[in-house]
């Protein structure tokens, strides 16, 4: 160029301006060659960027369709369950609720979803959402005023939501009362059916044998046999009010005189009044611990009932020539009080109605006994049950250590 530059100065005036000239053509080619080549490599790399963001467009759209695919599975998926769904982030407020809590709650989800859990309050200030991790499960009044029994249970998320799970309990509690209130009527019926029958067996006996004492007075019958028909009245009387005692004590109301009882003492009592009461009863023995047991809480009449009823029992199904062992030890946590005998055992076909009043295999029972025992155990927080045995029968009571409900 140095050489070229030279050269033009050493030509003439007009020789040096075409020179320059098409020196200047020379160059603007180059240019416009360097040009060319710069778009056209411009043009393939926007091609390839075309290209690229085409493809990236496509697989964009196909994440985006695939989203909104699962997104409409979840959906669908949700508003299938049974139980509400209700999605909370940290601060409390609703993101999501599915179908089942749209029902239960009594709003749409366009009503509820942006909302404070504090602020959904059914119409008698019942919060619909609970705050708490525990379970819970109570009765309340949704915004639609229909009255519900839900249950809650919920979950904390990674991210810091929250995931509450409503379940509807309302027609499931609604069939347990129905159910409920036909056992009690069947229970009802049941009982009403064993009062008569026990009754009006000693009401017949007193009806024929006041008969026979008008009969006697009106023939000038002796003092004597007077006597014995008037004897066997009270007996029957007696009976009666055995009968009717026993049905109050079993429907009494649900309450005990909450004490301290020497269990060792009361059973020892109730065995030497059995002895000396029944003929049958020649061996009764008690098994007790030389301490531990003079301090156990509860009602010592109600508790007296129970072991009569279990040792009577026991003697007389153990006969004439029967043992029968009455033994109390010591748990961790109970006092467990077993009585035993060697007598038949119980029949197949009593063993599943053992504590259901007027259940008996016993010619003159009135089926109330372990019933009675059953429900006064239940009182002290305790549990009665007919052990398998060998030969005969036993039963165990088992009564907690502290301290008695009242």
């Amino acid at each position: 160029d140095a050489v070229m530059a030279a050269q033009t100065e050493a030509m003439p005036p007009s020789a040096r301006e075409i020179a320059r000239l098409e020196e200047s053509f020379r160059l603007f080619t180059r240019t416009t060659q360097d040009l060319e080549s710069s778009y056209k490599r411009l043009t393939q790399r926007a091609a390839r960027i075309d290209t690229e963001l085409a493809g990236a467009n496509r697989r964009l759209h196909t994440q985006v369709e695939e989203l909104e695919r699962v997104t409409r599975n979840q959906r669908g998926t949700l508003d299938a369950l049974p139980v509400g769904v209700v999605v909370m982030d940290a601060s409390g407020t609703l993101i999501d609720v599915n179908r089942a809590a749209e029902h239960m709650i009594g709003r749409q989800r366009d009503e509820l979803v942006g909302r404070s859990r504090a602020v959904i309050v059914g119409p008698t200030g019942d919060a619909l959402l609970t705050d708490r991790d525990t379970p819970d499960e109570r009765e309340v009044v949704a915004l639609d005023g229909s009255k519900r029994r839900l249950a809650w249970s919920s979950a904390s998320l990674p991210d810091g939501h929250e995931v509450q799970v409503l379940t509807d309990r309302t027609v499931a509690t609604r069939l347990r009362e129905q159910v409920s209130r036909l056992d009690t009527l069947a229970a009802l019926g049941e009982m009403a059916a064993g009062v008569a029958h026990e009754i009006r067996n000693p009401l017949n006996g007193i009806e024929g044998f006041a008969a026979l004492l008008e009969r006697a007075v009106s023939k000038g019958v002796t003092d004597a046999g007077l006597t014995r028909y008037a004897d066997n009245i009270r007996r029957g009387v007696r009976e009666v009010n055995t009968i009717i005692s026993n049905l109050l004590t079993f429907a009494s109301p649900d309450s005990i005189r909450s004490g301290r009882v020497d269990l060792s003492a009361l059973l020892q009592g109730i065995i030497d009044e059995v002895r000396g009461s029944h003929a049958t009863a020649k061996t009764i023995r008690g098994h007790f611990p030389r301490e531990g047991c003079e301090d156990v809480p509860g009602d010592a009449i109600k508790l007296k009932i129970v072991f009569v009823n279990l040792i009577k029992n026991a003697v007389e199904a153990a006969g004439i020539e029967g043992h029968v062992d009455v033994l109390l030890e010591l748990s961790e946590r109970s006092f467990l009080v077993t009585v035993r005998d060697d007598g038949p055992g119980l029949a197949p076909t009593m063993r599943d109605k053992l504590f259901r009043p007027f259940s008996t295999d016993k010619p003159d029972g009135t089926g109330l006994g372990l019933a009675i025992a059953n429900k006064l155990v239940s009182l002290h927080g305790g549990g009665i049950e007919a052990l398998e045995a060998a030969q005969g029968c036993t039963f165990r009571v088992t009564l907690p250590r502290g301290e008695t409900p009242r």
